[in-house]
C-alpha cells in the first residue's frame, strides 16, 4: 500500500480521486490548499503527489520545489484540463514526473499509481553503498544517494549536477567505488585549469615528435583510464573545438592520439560534473547540444547545503574531527549556539565553505577545548546578530515583549510611589541602549570603525553612551 497525495482547489475532484486510490486499496489524503498539503507531505512523506496546475493561490509548477524540499522521495504528477507544451515542458523542468490532462480515466490512474510503485519498489537501498566522506541523513541527501546507488549498477555516463562546494568529487569518487570498476584507475580531468592548447594531447595522448617537446610516445588519460573511470570535473568549462573532439571517443570508445597512425580502443565510464546549467549553454551555443546528450545518461542533482535540513551538525562534528586530527590538535566540542549558528547561515559556498569556516573557528580555538559563538568569522556572527534582531523586531504578545513596565520599575524612585512618566521614560531608554550597545558589540566583533557603520553613530557620540553604560571596545 503506498501514501497518495491530491493537491487540488476543487473538492468534488479531490474526492473523486481518494475514493479511486482508496478503491485500489491506496493509502489517500487531500488538500485544497498549499498551506495545507506541505504540512501533509511533510508528515507522511507520499510516495505520490497529485498536483493540479491552476490553483488559486497561484500555478501549481511553482509550488513543486516547497513540495520536493519538505517530501523529497515524492513523485509528482501534474493534473490539468491544458495541452499547452509551454506548460508542460516548465513542470518537467520544475520536477515533476508526469503530465495528465483532465479527466484522468480510471484506468489510466491505476496505470501510473502501479508503474511509479514498481519502480520505487525496484530501487536500490540508498544506504547500502560504501559513502566515503558523504555525511548526512537529510531526506535531500537520500535521494541524491539513491540515484547514487542505481547508477553503480549502470554502465552509462553519468553527469553529476549541484552548486559548487556540495561534494561533486565525492559522488563521482564514491560511483568509481561502488562499481565494477573499483579495482582499476580512477582518472581525474579538471577541466577549469585544461590548457585549450594541450587539451587534445593529455586526453588523447601523442606520437613522438608530433609537437615540439614530444620527444618520446605518451598516453593520453582516455588510454590510462581503460577498465576504470575518467572523471571530468566542470566539464561546462571545455571550449567548443574540445567538446567536438570528445563526442567520437564517447560513442565508439576509440581516439587517435595526434600524429598517430593507429587508433586505440579503451573501456573506460565517463562521468562529468558541473555547476553550470549545460542546457542553459546548449541554448545560448556554449555547449554542444549532441556532447550534452551523451554526457547525461544518467543524472544525478546534489542538494546544496541550505536544503539538508539536520545535516550542518553532523557535517560539522564530521569536519571539526578530521580537522583535529589532521593539525594534531585536542578534540574540540560545539556548544549550542555554535551549532544554532550555524545552521541559520545560508552557505553559499556550501560543503567547501563550512569546511573553511571550521578550520578558521579551531585555529582561533586552538588552546580551548570548545568551541563556541566567538570563534566563528566576524561575517557570520554579524549575519547571526542581524537575524536575530529581524526576528526580535516582529510584532510578538505583549507578554513576550522582551521589555516590560515590569523591568523598569526601579529603585531610583522612591519606594511605594507611582514612578512619573519622566523617571519610566528615562529607564526605559536606559535599557534600550544598553540592550542594543551590547548588540552592537557583538556584530561588530569589538570594533569601533564597525560600530559607527552599522548603527550610523559618531565615533564622540558611540564613546559617550559607551562610557554611560560602562561598555567597551577596542579600536581597529
Amino acid at each position: 500500500m503506498s501514501s497518495i497525495l491530491t493537491i487540488d482547489d476543487s473538492i468534488v475532484l479531490c474526492m473523486s480521486m481518494e475514493a479511486s486510490l482508496k478503491g485500489l486499496g491506496h493509502k489517500s489524503n487531500y488538500a485544497t490548499s498549499i498551506s495545507k498539503a506541505l504540512s501533509y507531505a511533510e508528515r507522511d512523506q507520499p510516495d505520490i503527489i497529485f498536483l493540479d496546475v491552476n490553483l488559486q493561490e497561484g500555478s501549481g509548477i511553482n509550488f513543486i520545489p516547497k513540495l520536493l524540499a519538505v517530501s523529497p522521495d515524492s513523485n509528482i504528477i501534474m493534473l490539468s484540463g491544458e495541452s499547452d507544451s509551454d506548460v508542460i515542458s516548465v513542470a518537467f523542468s520544475a520536477g515533476a514526473k508526469d503530465y495528465l490532462l483532465k479527466p484522468v480515466t480510471h484506468a489510466r490512474l491505476e496505470q501510473v499509481v502501479k508503474q511509479l510503485i514498481r519502480q520505487r519498489e525496484s530501487e536500490p537501498e540508498a544506504l547500502s553503498i560504501a559513502r566515503e566522506e558523504i555525511v548526512g541523513t537529510s531526506p535531500a541527501l537520500i535521494s541524491s544517494l539513491k540515484k547514487l546507488a542505481l547508477a553503480c549498477k549502470a554502465r552509462g555516463n553519468v553527469l553529476i549536477t549541484g552548486e559548487t562546494g556540495t561534494g561533486k568529487e565525492l559522488f563521482a569518487r564514491a560511483l568509481h567505488n561502488n562499481s565494477d570498476r573499483a579495482g582499476n584507475r580512477y582518472i581525474v580531468v579538471d577541466c577549469t585549469n585544461l590548457p585549450n592548447s594541450l587539451a587534445e594531447s593529455l586526453l588523447f595522448g601523442h606520437d613522438k615528435g608530433s609537437f615540439t617537446g614530444a620527444d618520446q610516445k605518451k598516453k593520453g588519460l582516455f588510454h590510462l583510464a581503460d577498465g576504470g573511470t575518467l572523471f571530468l570535473d566542470e566539464i561546462g568549462d571545455l571550449d567548443l573545438s574540445t567538446q567536438k573532439s570528445l563526442l567520437r571517443v564517447l560513442q565508439e570508445k576509440k581516439f587517435r592520439p595526434l600524429s598517430s597512425s593507429e587508433e586505440v580502443y579503451s573501456d573506460f565510464r565517463l562521468v562529468a560534473a558541473t555547476n553550470c546549467d549545460l542546457k542553459e549553454m546548449v541554448k545560448k551555443g556554449t555547449f554542444r547540444q549532441d556532447l550534452y546528450y551523451r554526457v547525461q545518461a544518467f543524472t544525478i542533482e546534489l542538494p546544496p547545503l541550505r536544503e539538508r535540513n539536520g545535516d550542518i551538525e553532523q557535517l560539522a562534528k564530521h569536519y571539526v574531527n578530521a580537522i583535529c586530527r589532521e593539525q594534531r590538535v585536542t578534540p574540540k566540542e560545539m556548544d549550542r549556539d555554535f551549532v544554532e549558528t550555524l545552521e541559520k547561515h545560508n552557505w553559499p559556498g556550501n560543503v567547501r565553505e563550512l569546511v573553511n569556516v571550521l578550520q578558521v573557528a579551531i585555529h582561533k580555538a586552538l588552546y580551548d577545548n570548545r568551541l563556541n559563538y566567538y570563534h566563528l568569522p566576524q561575517e557570520m556572527r554579524l549575519n547571526r546578530a542581524m537575524q536575530d534582531a529581524e526576528e526580535r523586531s516582529v510584532p510578538i504578545d505583549n507578554s513576550e515583549q522582551a521589555l516590560s513596565l515590569n523591568d523598569i520599575f526601579v529603585t531610583s524612585c522612591t519606594p511605594g510611589q507611582f514612578p512619573d512618566m519622566k523617571c519610566v521614560r528615562q529607564e526605559a531608554m536606559n535599557t534600550i541602549e544598553q540592550q542594543y550597545l551590547r548588540k552592537l558589540v557583538d556584530a561588530s566583533c569589538a570594533s569601533v570603525a564597525t560600530a559607527c557603520q552599522l548603527s550610523g553613530l559618531s565615533r564622540a557620540r558611540l564613546y559617550e553612551l559607551l562610557q554611560k553604560h560602562n561598555l567597551s571596545l577596542r579600536s581597529s
